[in-house]
């Protein structure tokens, strides 16, 4: 790594300088601002994006949006998607039902990703941040306690920033990446896709999603939009010239080959896309991490890409926001700053995995393979348990940390690292009003179901009570086994920490000394 540039010791110090200001970037500056944190956030562009790019944010990473103040500005432009429908030869293969899965949002939806840019960039905003637009990371070398970092702006001028941390959330070029010496790690010459974000007639339901086998080797997938506009992905053939021309006609063309019945009136954006996969090796090195595109990047298919960014801002910010405002004499705050990589980057080896098995399955090249898979599809689709596993898996509602170095305590059904939803009890909501854990305090239940005799422990600082209804306190006595009373410690990213008997001083505080709120 460089040594340069210098240190100035006379430049202020902020806490936190994101490089990025796309989707990721904007979230996790925002979730770093509502915690108290002093963040800068810079982006080569000298405008947001006008390219539409990813629509798809599934029920997961609503659950965070929600956390972070900005679920609502996000519906209002959004359409609701409430499952996948497969489509072969003209006729209908069968649906994943989204709505079916147990969650606080059972359903994705779609909008332009300049329209989530600039929800976020208005919850930044208001929580008095503002991006320093053509502005491009240089340079970064890592001194005791900071980095500086070297930017050059648009005029031709140039700037040093010194932070405590500094995050990658600049994309598959990623400054970050190459100062930290990491690469992404993978295969790079894959399947070749024509997309298009189109105004169009067609007659497909609204409200679901679209995938088409199509007779060749290739396959298409049609993504409603709000309004008539729809998002159109048509796969190329093997050996289709590199160098043309990507044009509507070009589109419709393809798309009729395919059987897709969609008329274009207007296209909007219109481009070509390589099918890439890689990730890089680490996601943190010293005091540089990396988020999003700059640390996995994958197929298209289930439309995951940007959903993933976003789960490794909500995994980051807190830990970030521990470190800079809590003790680490006791080398704490390392350890919770490596558990973002021993979380995250397992889960995005599965979203690259389960993305490149999704496109496989759509470009079998062999006639009967293709009518094999044909029926299995149909067949795994009349199963509850399958359906219901895609369902899950699609929506990222089966992300866990389980075995994260971090999380303490033992459970039944619900145990430290899962996810926790409870039907009755808006968790979103109360995470949004806190910056810090949230705790679950679960009396004795007397043989008859009723609540009663344990007293409650006292929380430490920093940790606010969940009030929960009768309800959801029964179910989470049965789910982890605290029939007879307990704590469920909430993380700040909606996962659960830790769980144990209220009696468990200490295991609560071992908890507590690797991630102090």
């Amino acid at each position: 790594m460089a040594r340069q540039p210098p240190d100035d010791v006379t430049a202020p110090l902020v806490d936190v300088l994101v490089v990025g200001a796309g989707p990721v970037g904007l979230a996790l500056a925002a979730d770093l601002a509502r915690r108290g944190v002093s963040v800068r956030v810079v982006d080569t562009l000298d405008a947001p994006t006008t390219q539409s790019r990813a629509i798809v944010v599934h029920s997961r990473t609503l659950d965070h949006l929600q956390a972070l103040g900005a679920l609502d500005g996000i519906l209002a432009r959004a359409r609701t998607i409430t499952g996948m429908a497969l489509h072969t030869r003209g006729h209908d293969v069968g649906r994943i039902p989204f709505d079916a899965i147990t969650a606080t949002h059972p359903y994705s939806v779609s909008l332009l990703q300049t329209d989530t840019e600039a929800v976020l960039a208005e919850r930044l905003a208001a929580l008095g941040v503002t991006v320093e637009r053509s502005t491009t990371l240089t340079g970064a070398t890592e001194h005791e306690g900071h980095v500086v970092a070297e930017t050059a702006r648009g005029d031709g001028t140039t700037g040093t920033v010194r932070a405590r941390y500094v995050v990658g959330a600049d994309g598959a070029r990623s400054a970050v990446r190459h100062v930290m010496g990491e690469h992404l790690e993978g295969s790079f010459a894959g399947d070749d896709f024509l997309i298009g974000d189109v105004d169009g007639d067609h007659g497909y339901d609204r409200s679901s999603f679209h995938t088409f086998f199509s007779p060749g080797d290739t396959t298409s997938l049609l993504f409603p939009l709000p309004g008539d506009r729809v998002r159109v992905l048509a796969q190329l053939p093997d050996g289709t010239d590199p160098d043309r021309q990507v044009t509507q006609d070009w589109l419709q063309h393809t798309l009729d080959e395919r059987g897709v019945a969609l008329r274009i009136r207007t296209a909007h954006w219109l481009t070509r896309f390589r099918l890439k996969h890689g990730q890089v090796g680490r996601y943190r090195q010293g005091r540089f991490f990396v988020a999003g595109d700059a640390a996995h990047i994958h197929s298209p298919a289930g439309g995951l890409g940007m959903n993933t960014g976003l789960h490794d801002a909500a995994n980051l910010g807190w830990k970030l926001a521990r470190a800079v405002q809590a003790p680490a004499r006791d080398g704490s705050a390392d350890a919770l700053l490596d558990s973002y990589h021993a979380e995250r980057h397992p889960v995005g080896a599965d979203v690259i995995a389960f993305a490149t098995r999704l496109t496989r399955v759509g470009t079998l090249s062999n006639p009967v393979a293709q009518r094999v898979r044909d029926a299995v599809v149909h067949l795994g689709l009349q199963s509850s348990t399958i359906v219901t596993r895609l369902s899950e898996t699609v929506e990222q509602q089966r992300v866990r940390y389980r075995d994260s170095p971090v999380v303490r305590g033992e459970g039944g059904a619900l145990r430290p690292g899962d996810f926790l939803h409870l039907p009755d009890t808006d968790v979103g909501a109360a995470l949004a009003r806190t910056p810090g854990h949230l705790a679950v305090v679960l009396p004795d239940h007397d043989p008859g179901g009723l609540l009663g005799g344990a007293a409650a422990p006292d929380l430490p600082i920093g940790v606010a009570e969940l009030a929960v209804s009768r309800q959801d306190a029964a179910r989470l006595a049965d789910a982890t086994g605290l029939r007879h009373g307990g704590v469920v410690l909430v993380r700040p990213d909606g996962y659960v920490g830790y769980l144990g008997p209220a009696a468990d001083a200490t295991g609560l505080a071992d908890y507590l000394r690797v991630v102090a709120t």
